[in-house]
């Protein structure tokens, strides 16, 4: 065998040891961050249990005010609760460990919310279901003003000076006649941040089903997008998933028709974010979450959260649209469907060890 015949062996015997070594690099890398996390940043802290109060009497003025959620860790706490309030029975509701809940929503430049999403985190069998909330769903509320409309909320929360505290109270508070249980933690993020993480992780592949046009000079919203598998920029998938009026003579879609379209964005992000080629952009990522991201995860969960989906991945997501059960024509309201919500939560993002029950939503009829 020549000279000449030896040299692509040593090249390649040269390559392939590089190989080994960044793999031996990257596990020991992986391995080093996961003593980290498990040594240093504990598992995000949730409540154990939450005590429910339901009245005794089936009294219309008192059923306004229920039912009322307690967290509790202080079994003094619930003696002093059933002797001040003799005419509620509690229920005891225990958390599934490992489960976590979160609200999401996006907000344009001014208070309105784009979209309102709530999901759950199941460390259990990796698993993420989220929800879409249409924005006119009906809600049971104590608004002395304006139309009960879920999108209102924040807006809502955040007048006579309350501020963002405010909204996400309100928020939080209305999600919660809707669907049994208040979640955990939110993260709202504004079309700012949405365009720059789709740009930061090189765009996202969509299947676009038809040439989406349109054109709103008022708003600077000039919307064009042919139809077929793309990759869109990140202000392309902000399009896709605003996109719902059309210019003359192109399709138009239904606000659930945009928010399957905001689900597909959504679900093509999270592909892309774990893949191994989106380690590069985490400084960008840390940058677009310090300036663009409200949230009340800590610092310290949010490493354990990002940690735990790189390592040890995601095995299913699946996205859902909270069951109507009518629109409402008189001020244009999507009325909430009882039975079809019960379904949907205690099948995907109950946290409970028990199933949630009628009595513990506040659905108008």
């Amino acid at each position: 065998m020549s000279k000449k015949e030896k040299r692509p062996c040593k090249k390649n015997k040269k390559f392939y040891t590089a190989c080994i070594i960044t793999i031996i690099t990257c596990f020991v890398f992986l391995g080093g961050l996961y003593a980290i996390v498990n040594n240093f940043i504990s598992e995000p802290v949730v409540p154990d249990y939450v005590i429910f109060e339901f009245p005794v009497l089936e009294d219309e003025k008192n059923l306004a005010e229920f039912p009322a959620s307690i967290i509790v860790d202080d079994e003094d706490i619930v003696s002093d609760l059933l002797a001040t309030a003799p005419e509620v029975r509690t229920e005891i509701f225990e958390r599934t460990p490992g489960v976590f809940t979160f609200l999401l929503y996006g907000k344009d430049e001014g208070l309105n919310l784009d979209s309102i999403m709530v999901a759950a985190f199941d460390t259990n069998d990796r698993s993420i279901h989220l929800i879409s909330l249409p924005r006119d769903t009906r809600v049971e509320s104590n608004r002395r003003v304006g139309l009960r409309k879920l999108v209102a909320s924040y807006a809502s929360g955040r007048s006579q000076g309350r501020g963002h505290e405010g909204g996400i109270e309100r928020l939080f508070t209305e999600i919660s006649t809707l669907i049994g249980f208040t979640p955990d933690f939110y993260v709202g993020i504004d079309m700012r941040a949405f365009v720059r993480v789709i740009d930061g992780i090189g765009g996202v592949t969509v299947n676009v089903p038809f040439h989406m046009r349109y054109n709103d000079p008022y708003q600077n919203l000039h919307i064009d997008i042919p139809a077929g598998e793309r990759r869109l920029t990140g202000q392309q998938a902000l399009h896709f998933a605003r996109f719902r009026q059309a210019d003359s003579g192109f399709r138009s879609i239904t606000d659930y028709q945009r928010m399957e379209n905001q689900q597909i964005i959504l679900a093509a992000i999270l592909n892309e974010v774990l893949s191994p080629r989106s380690i590069t952009q985490i400084p960008t990522f840390i940058d677009i979450y310090q300036e663009h991201v409200t949230t009340n995860i800590s610092n310290s969960d949010l490493i354990w959260f990002g940690t735990d989906v790189v390592l040890n991945g995601i095995d299913s997501f699946e996205t859902h649209t909270l069951p109507i059960a009518r629109t409402e024509r008189n001020g244009w309201y999507e009325m909430p469907d009882r039975n079809g919500i019960l379904e949907l939560i205690n099948r995907t993002i109950n946290p409970f060890t028990r199933d949630i029950t009628a009595e513990m939503l506040r659905i108008v009829s």
